[in-house]
């Protein structure tokens, strides 16, 4: 989707800005009109509204998640299509995300535990309700601190979530997903379940703790690493505790069955992994 719909209006919302562009979708900050509300916008690409296989997905997952009430979800307040174009409508977070926050590097471990301990709180509810969530990445979690006195995370972009999930494009090829967080068996187009949420939720472990994914280089490169290589040891990059490269590897087995029960015991396994590291500062590069 190219054109910028800026200054437009769809349906009550009139759009503000563009917040993002993403290979799906354009996420505006608009204004509910009724209601005199900001919110974030999502609203799907044309090459993707067309698929009648997504739009029927969209609709489906859009009243999945927006049923869930969860402290680290942000809520949906809408969605729905306006001349043709499909949209979702959710709460404005005022703050920045992970990708942000790791762009110039690692962060310190305990900070890093903090964010993605409340990740896992959300995803482990997410799946005891048979949903995946299939596309997490830094971008998709949001961080502020204007609500409370601690970092709050709010996990976005849930378009991907479905039940009994197996395939990973749309009829036009569009992989659901972002490759560089993806397990093995999303890449593959195999049944996935909470396991490759806890897979991705490793990549982003091992982002924070590095200042880097596990597999880097062109996207084929980075596809066939997760599909068939193991990532360096974040030790190798950073001074951590060795225990952390044990709990790394487990959350990102190539298989799902060797990786955690759940995304709280990745967590509590990376905590007590990291010991003393957990409260202190940015690790050295």
């Amino acid at each position: 989707m190219s054109a910028d719909l800026t200054g437009q209006r769809l349906g009550h919302y009139k759009i503000d800005g563009v917040l993002g562009r993403g290979g799906m979708s354009v996420m505006y900050r608009a204004t509910d009109t009724r209601l005199g509300r900001k919110v974030a916008l999502k609203i799907m690409g044309e090459h993707i509204t067309g698929d009648a296989e997504f739009r029927e997905r969209f609709v489906d997952e859009a009243r999945n998640t927006s049923a869930i009430d969860h402290a680290n979800i942000v809520p949906l307040y809408d969605f729905g299509e306006v001349d043709g174009m499909l949209y979702i409508a959710m709460r404005l977070v005022d703050g920045s995300d992970l990708a942000s926050l790791i762009k110039d590097g690692p962060i310190s471990p305990k900070r890093a535990l903090e964010l993605l301990s409340q990740v896992s709180e959300a995803l482990d509810m997410l799946h005891e309700r048979g949903l995946v969530h299939l596309d997490l990445k830094p971008a998709n979690v949001l961080v502020t601190s204007r609500e409370s006195a601690n970092e709050h995370v709010y996990l976005a972009d849930f378009g991907l979530t479905r039940r009994g999930a197996t395939g990973h494009r749309t009829a036009s090829g569009d992989f659901l997903g972002s490759p560089t967080y993806a397990a093995p068996e999303h890449l593959r187009g195999e049944p996935v379940d909470g396991r490759t949420d806890q897979y991705a939720l490793t990549c982003m472990l091992f982002a924070c703790l590095t200042g880097r994914p596990p597999f880097q280089g062109q996207v084929q490169d980075v596809i066939q690493g997760h599909l068939g290589a193991e990532p360096p040891p974040a030790t190798s990059l950073v001074v951590l505790p060795g225990s952390i490269d044990e709990v790394l590897r487990r959350g990102m087995a190539k298989k799902a069955d060797q990786r955690f029960t759940n995304c709280k015991e990745l967590i509590a396994a990376a905590r007590a992994a990291l010991g003393p590291a957990a409260g202190g500062e940015t690790p050295p590069p």
